[in-house]
């Protein structure tokens, strides 16, 4: 059985909402069988000396358009082939390096969890229901990337935009593959009182996501999105801003409105809910896979910040 989790981004009227939906009635996956070398974009993802995350994890990497990777009620656009080859660096640079460089072991985690199959879509998979899919995972074996025709190095919100940005995307997928395969740390299903399930669209705002100790409006929707989301949150977004965020408490005794008084109060209250939660996602990497996560968000920032000032990926 194969779970399909699917980042998608429903849009009514001028508002937008992310979400995950998940779907067991899918194939089986099929290995990858080997490749016609040929194309400079397959020398590249397959016969690279050894550098290739073909050669380093047994990933295949579809660019080539296939109508399967879609359903019949699906649109969406081929990816450019010049735009191959720089988001298979981007995908090292800042999803796999941030992980393999932190410690010693954390190789042997991206061995064991990275997807066996990633597929390049240029852009988003439009469905005729009018949702929108951002990427999604499948039960561990595939990751679909999209709105790749868009790729800009130098667009920091294109990157890591929370509620879209690529690597908020392929990091929230990636969380779903760990939990997936280790579960999600004891207790923390259990730290916020209420979960909004499918109400998480019906208007529910950041705010709101905080009060209730969450992250985002889809972090709601069960303790698994609100799983992903405090990981991509915390690796994507800047240490201060996510701090001021999600973590530090607000002095509320210099504001004189009632109304903003319980606001500011019940944002902390949830802060500390989020705190809760913070300390047990890093604990149970350091404890199941002696991974830092701080590390890993440094080092994602520091290249994050490299790539947006120079455009350049280094070799």
């Amino acid at each position: 059985m194969k779970k399909t989790i699917k980042y998608i981004i429903l849009t009514i009227i001028l508002v937008q909402f992310t979400q995950c939906t998940t779907n067991d009635s899918n194939g089986q996956y099929d290995p990858p069988s080997d490749p016609v070398i040929s194309h400079p974009n397959d020398i590249y993802l397959y016969a690279n000396g050894g550098k290739s995350l073909f050669e380093r994890y047994n990933t295949a990497t579809r660019w080539r358009w296939n109508d399967n990777f879609i359903d019949p009620t699906q649109r969406a656009t081929p990816v450019e082939s010049d735009f191959v080859i720089p988001t298979s660096k981007l995908v090292d640079y800042l999803w796999v390096g941030p992980y393999t460089t932190s410690s010693g072991t954390a190789e042997n985690f991206i061995k064991e969890l990275f997807p066996a199959e990633l597929v390049y879509i240029g852009s988003y998979i439009y469905n005729d229901d009018g949702t929108i899919l951002l990427g999604y995972a499948e039960g561990g074996a595939r990751v679909t990337l999209l709105n790749l025709n868009s790729l800009d190095f130098q667009n920091r919100n294109w990157l890591a935009n929370p509620g879209g940005g690529v690597l908020a995307t392929v990091h929230h997928e990636f969380s779903h593959i760990v939990h997936q395969n280790y579960g999600i740390p004891v207790g923390f299903n259990t730290i916020s009182d209420t979960y909004l399930g499918n109400n998480w669209s019906n208007g529910v705002t950041r705010d709101d996501a905080i009060k209730l100790g969450m992250v985002r409006n889809y972090g709601t929707l069960n303790e698994y999105e609100d799983f992903c989301e405090i990981i991509s949150h915390f690796l994507v977004v800047d240490q201060a801003t996510f701090e001021a965020d999600f973590i530090n408490q607000q002095d509320c005794s210099t504001l004189t409105d009632a109304n903003a008084i319980v606001n500011c109060r019940e944002l902390n209250e949830g802060r500390k809910l989020i705190k809760q939660k913070v300390d047990l996602v890093l604990e149970f990497y350091k404890n199941n896979f002696n991974i830092d996560l701080e590390v890993v968000r440094d080092t994602l920032q520091s290249r994050l910040n490299n790539l947006v000032a120079t455009g350049v990926i280094p070799d």
